[in-house]
């Protein structure tokens, strides 16, 4: 019986050789197809099979064209008719002739990469020549699945795997486990909330921030979080409080746990008990040190060489609750806000999917922070980006690395304020090298100076 190996196997990423033509019409032929043909009937949800698939790294695959049907249409009350009998279609040694121009987005899987699904991007039909088992060469086209499945198991026997290209891939296999909500609003939530569906958790329900209205037409908009979300199908409320009606909208969708990242509002206690197993916040510090809305540019501001990711579990108080698990980072004298964020989005998201599987298995003992060495860091105001060049070079240097993706920095030359673009730190001095004098373009701030 041949079982059907899974993505890691060397034969997958392997080109498949060509049948040899001593084994047209032979019993070796026979007896793999028919192994094939049992290994995909047992796949009650498989089309087809190509040989690399069951370890045998030859140009072939097989396809069960009665599960390529559309259902027969029943009426209501009628039973169901009986299923039609197997057809196995064989192709050896194919190879596409001919695609159409025109392409079609579809809903994709594989049987080697099991609770894996995503989007790919296929032409609406196909021909392939291929062999029969004597050896005699056909040609056969297809639209739409047909083509779908020509594309797909040609492209195992190039070695090449669905995952390789598709779009939008989901891991269903934790999806029902343990169902949980997501909350978060702007991107740094919903570049977390896209590894987590890659990597299987898939929330049962997605809370983010009401559109809002942007641009100079005031279009409405929605929030990063919401567009992946609904890009994946998943249920979505924007709620404008979480007040008990909210609450009570959210306990319907009976989840374990809750994860929050970025949401934008203080979670009521009410909220944080409706989860069994409690809500898991991922904070951009190494808590308890920069509690609050902006650690990041707090550890920027102070000179720090490192910070970090804390996932914790969420307290009244904020950023209080225990700790599941922390990573540290280095800080590069050189680098901003800009260059850290992305580093620690990505940091946070990969170690919150990294912990959820020990925490749902109870294999994780939280750690109670040392509330004696807390700090807290503010809501940022557009006055602190005010530099003055009375104070040391290495704060002006640290204010510019801290809020050069947000509120930015600045000075006032005669009455008008002059916006920093760029700026470096060399020999204990604060360089500005580009700036935007108030109403005009942007420019050197050695021209800017040789003009004041």
């Amino acid at each position: 019986m041949k079982e059907i190996v899974q993505d890691g196997a060397e034969v997958l990423r392997e080109v498949a050789k060509p049948v040899p033509e001593r084994l047209f019409g032979s019993l070796e032929l026979a007896r793999l197809i028919a192994d094939m043909t049992e290994a995909l009937d047992r796949e009650l949800e498989g089309v087809a099979l190509a040989a690399p698939q069951v370890d045998v790294p030859y140009r072939l695959f097989v396809v069960r064209k009665d599960r390529t049907l559309p259902p027969p249409h029943v009426a209501e009350g009628e039973p169901l008719p009986p299923a039609p009998p197997p057809e196995v279609e064989i192709y050896i040694n194919p190879e596409i002739v001919k695609t159409s121009r025109k392409r079609a987005r579809a809903d994709e899987g594989c049987l080697s990469v099991r609770g894996v699904y995503g989007t790919t991007n296929r032409h609406e039909r196909v021909t392939i020549r291929a062999r029969h088992i004597d050896g005699s060469v056909f040609e056969r086209g297809g639209g739409g699945l047909m083509a779908q499945i020509f594309e797909h198991e040609i492209d195992h026997l190039n070695g090449i795997l669905f995952i390789d290209h598709a779009e939008h891939l989901i891991n269903i296999k934790h999806k029902f486990a343990h169902p949980f909500a997501f909350f978060g609003t702007p991107k740094v939530a919903s570049d977390t909330l896209a590894v987590l569906i890659e990597r299987g958790f898939i929330p049962s329900l997605v809370v983010t921030s009401p559109d809002t209205p942007k641009g100079r037409g005031l279009t409405l908009m929605q929030s990063e979080t919401k567009a992946l979300a609904l890009a994946h199908d998943l249920p979505v409320i924007t709620p404008d409080t979480l007040d008990a009606k909210t609450i009570d909208a959210i306990r319907t969708f009976e989840c374990e746990y809750a994860v929050c990242v970025a949401y934008g509002k203080i979670f009521p206690e009410t909220l944080i008990n409706t989860f069994p197993n409690g809500v898991l916040n991922v904070h951009y510090s190494l808590l308890p040190k920069h509690r609050g809305a902006t650690p990041l540019e707090a550890a920027l501001l102070a000179g720090e060489k490192e910070t970090g990711v804390t996932i914790q579990k969420m307290a009244k108080e904020l950023d209080a609750g225990d700790i599941l698990a922390q990573e540290t980072i280095a800080i590069a004298d050189d680098e901003t806000a800009r260059e850290l964020r992305p580093r620690l989005i990505t940091l946070g998201a990969t170690l919150l999917a990294d912990t959820l599987p020990a925490f749902l298995s109870g294999n994780i003992v939280p750690v109670p922070q040392n509330a004696s060495q807390a700090s807290h860091s503010g809501k940022l105001k557009k006055e602190d980006g005010l530099l003055s060049f009375e104070a040391p070079a290495e704060v002006n240097w640290n204010k510019y690395r801290a809020y050069a993706d947000t509120i930015g920095t600045y000075f006032f030359e005669q009455g008008k304020r002059i916006k920093i673009v760029t700026a470096s730190f060399k020999n204990g001095k604060f360089i500005i090298e580009r700036v935007i004098p108030e109403g005009k373009r942007e420019m050197a701030y050695t021209d800017f100076a040789r003009k004041n």
